[in-house]
């Protein structure tokens, strides 16, 4: 099954289908729909391949990560959670709107001018009509080289000059930095530190600066003389249970009784190196991690945290994609976070695995 037959069913021209393929406005809607009908019934799905050749750009987006190997050891267990939560959100939205989508990964050993090559040959080839970059930091400077106005490029968690046509979307974390310290400070934990992200990412910048403000609001306004306390390093279990060991050999437990964590990765391994440690130390603080990663739930404690919406993200994603006339000289726009709670960072007497570990006897 062919476009020619399609249309020859429908009652179109190739041209028309050609048009709802691609999400034309100019096409009736009841056209759309006799079209888009024929099409479901045939089981028809264009030729990708086909149509990049004559010139068409089929409707695939692009999705680049970049990691940082020399913070990863070993390199297969690089920050899978984020990466798949973003790539599953953006691929659900994809496919209602009949996008493909592909996945990349950049790494940090890769040749900058490799890098520009490799995209600018995918627009140039109409292999791809939209790149989207996730997690670039403050050392990735390419995007310039590969942006043009003609080209659909979105940017997310990194700013870059927009009048060159590119979009970039943010997480609001400083204000949600400010948001987890302020929960944690309601429910009663009052002396609060940070364990860091890369300050070389956007991300973990902002929710150590969220971090420090909090901590400034909370000596006007609530007379609380408590010094920040940060332990820098990098989104990772292993940095999280590093940290866990400076926690309990310098004794920060007898003047910070709160956690905020750049990610929940860290808040896991700080959590895990207590349980080894000190177990008896976990009833007294208050923890709470960004990402919302999956395995949140089935700690002990459930690790409480600050959830991007995923979903918003891919929808404004698309959003920016199929609406490009609109916002084609550059965009920035925020999304803040969600705040769940869970045991991590609640006051001892209300967490719930208590009381399962009472049902149990």
């Amino acid at each position: 099954m062919n476009s020619t037959q399609i249309a020859k069913l429908a009652g179109v021209s190739r041209s028309t289908v050609s048009k709802v393929l691609h999400n034309y406005s100019d096409i009736p809607e009841e056209t759309k729909k006799r079209v888009l009908k024929v099409i479901q019934e045939q089981g028809y799905r264009p030729n990708i391949m086909s149509q990049a050749l004559k010139g068409i750009t089929p409707k695939i987006m692009s999705v680049y990560f970049f990691e940082r190997l020399r913070n990863v050891s070993p390199p297969e267990s690089i920050n899978c959670h984020y990466n798949m939560a973003m790539l599953t959100a953006i691929s659900l939205e994809a496919k209602k709107l009949g996008y493909t989508v592909t996945y990349e990964v950049i790494f940090d050993s890769d040749s900058e001018d490799d890098i520009i090559a490799a995209v600018n040959e995918a627009f140039a080839s109409r292999r791809i009509c939209t790149a989207v970059f996730v997690g670039l930091d403050d050392d990735c400077n390419f995007i310039d080289k590969v942006a043009a106005l003609d080209r659909h490029i979105i940017l997310l968690d990194k700013g870059v000059d927009t009048t060159s046509g590119t979009r970039c979307l943010f997480s609001n974390d400083y204000n949600s930095s400010i948001r987890a310290c302020e929960h944690l400070y309601s429910n009663g934990f009052d002396h609060i530190m940070h364990i860091s992200g890369e300050s070389y990412k956007l991300s973990g910048r902002e929710r150590l600066n969220g971090y420090f403000s909090a901590m400034q609001r909370f000596k006007d306004r609530y007379s609380i003389n408590c010094e920040p306390h940060v332990i820098p390093g990098v989104f990772s279990i292993e940095h999280g249970y590093k940290a866990g060991l400076i926690f309990l050999k310098d004794k920060l437990y007898e003047h910070y009784n709160g956690i905020t964590c750049g990610c929940d990765m860290i808040a896991i391994g700080f959590l895990k190196c207590l349980h080894e440690h000190s177990p008896r130390l976990i009833d007294e603080l208050g923890v709470i991690g960004f990402d919302n990663d999956k395995v949140d739930l089935y700690l002990t404690p459930s690790v409480s945290t600050m959830s991007p919406n995923y979903r918003n993200f891919a929808h404004l994603i698309f959003d920016l994609e199929q609406n490009y006339e609109e916002f084609k000289g550059g965009m920035t726009l925020k999304i803040d976070h969600e705040l769940i709670e869970r045991d991590s960072s609640r006051p001892k007497e209300r967490r719930t695995y208590h009381d399962l570990r009472l049902e149990s006897r």
